[in-house]
């Protein structure tokens, strides 16, 4: 962009009498606000994603807690910025492509029908993408893989539902467009100079890209487009931070088993269990896990361990701190807690059974 605005400069390209206007036609911005797509319908998308958590809110079941409310709040951030962004193109397609002001206002007009459609299809299929699991897992009391599945597949076809409409919306610009007769050109090159947009008499934060107009870009001579900026900058870092210092326990896998006089303590990756010695019920040696459909609901899972919150069709809900290729397997059940382990080191397993057994 620098380069190609020098060489404009060199050469004298510069329009000057075209570099400093602005268009306004007054029909299309007393059509600003209105579309024939009302943003409201995001508020019934937003509500029912709340009526279907509801259920785990008041259960606060802690295994599912974590998974759920991920899923929950994804619905919600995709659903309200679907909502904020509807609400924000009926308002800035005010765009004026000719000296034709009718020709305008059904350009304008087409744009914002098009995209609308694309931002209630996102918002939609979200909802029932998280609907559908909320409602599977509440009637079954599982939450298998084929689930996270159907869960991504829905949000797939949310996404195409997305670009299909802005894809078909371009189109249609095009080809209305096409027959402008008395087109208006605006040299802006030297607002975008840098890169980015830059344009301190423009009071507009966030603007068409000049290279795509489905696009949206920042002004960057605002404020708030740098505070924007420096905000999402900020989540992005302290996301990758978090899921660093998450994955970090996984990495190198350190199971510790702690035995008092009352207490059982075991941990490892991040997750722990306290049993109660008087509280336990059963113990078992086994030789390998149950055979038994094993479902991650919390945990990290990989050829050489698994470690966490599981589920199992049968079993119901337990926990699993074991190594792939150890044994043996000690089972400890409570009144309220399921736990299976097995440790690398040789014998200390058969050591803390005999410790529980006595």
């Amino acid at each position: 962009h620098r380069k190609m605005y020098a060489l404009k400069i060199q050469n004298g390209w510069i329009i000057e009498a075209q570099r400093k206007k602005v268009y306004i036609d007054t029909r299309i911005s007393a059509e600003a606000g209105t579309t024939t797509v009302s943003y409201k319908w995001h508020a019934l998308f937003l509500i029912t994603e709340l009526v279907a958590y509801i259920p785990y809110f008041m259960l606060g079941d802690a295994h599912y807690n974590i998974l759920m409310i991920s899923l929950f709040l994804c619905s919600v951030l995709i659903s309200t910025l679907s909502l904020v962004f509807h609400a924000f193109i009926n308002k800035s397609e005010r765009h004026v492509y000719s000296m034709d002001s009718k020709l305008n206002l059904i350009v304008n007009n087409s744009m914002k029908k098009y995209k609308s459609i694309a931002m209630l299809l996102l918002s939609g299929l979200n909802a029932v993408a998280w609907i559908y699991v909320a409602l599977y897992t509440g009637i079954t009391g599982i939450f298998p893989a084929s689930s996270y599945y159907v869960y991504i597949f829905i949000q797939l076809i949310a996404g195409l539902g997305f670009i299909v409409p802005i894809y078909m919306g371009l189109n249609r610009k095009k080809e209305l467009l096409s027959a402008n007769t008395s087109p208006i050109d605006v040299d802006d090159d030297e607002y975008w100079k840098t890169g980015y947009y830059y344009n301190p008499d423009d009071k507009h934060i966030l603007i068409e890209n000049r290279m795509q107009s489905g696009n949206y870009t920042f002004n960057y001579a605002k404020k708030g487009a740098w505070i924007f900026t420096g905000i999402t900058g900020a989540i992005i870092a302290g996301c990758i931070i978090l899921v660093l210092v998450c994955m970090l326990p996984l990495i190198n896998i350190q199971e510790k088993i702690t035995l008092t006089n009352n207490n059982l303590t075991i941990s490892a990756g991040g997750y722990k269990n306290e049993i109660v010695i008087d509280d336990i019920k059963e113990i078992k040696l086994l030789d390998a896990l149950p055979d038994d459909d094993f479902i991650k609901i919390n945990g990290a899972s990989t050829d050489s361990y698994d470690i966490g919150r599981y589920e199992g069709r049968t079993l119901g809900k337990c926990s699993l701190y074991v190594f792939d290729g150890y044994s043996p397997i000690l089972m400890i059940k409570s009144d309220d807690t399921l736990v299976f382990v097995n440790s690398k080191d040789d014998g200390e397993i058969e050591r803390l059974y005999g410790e529980l057994d006595k």
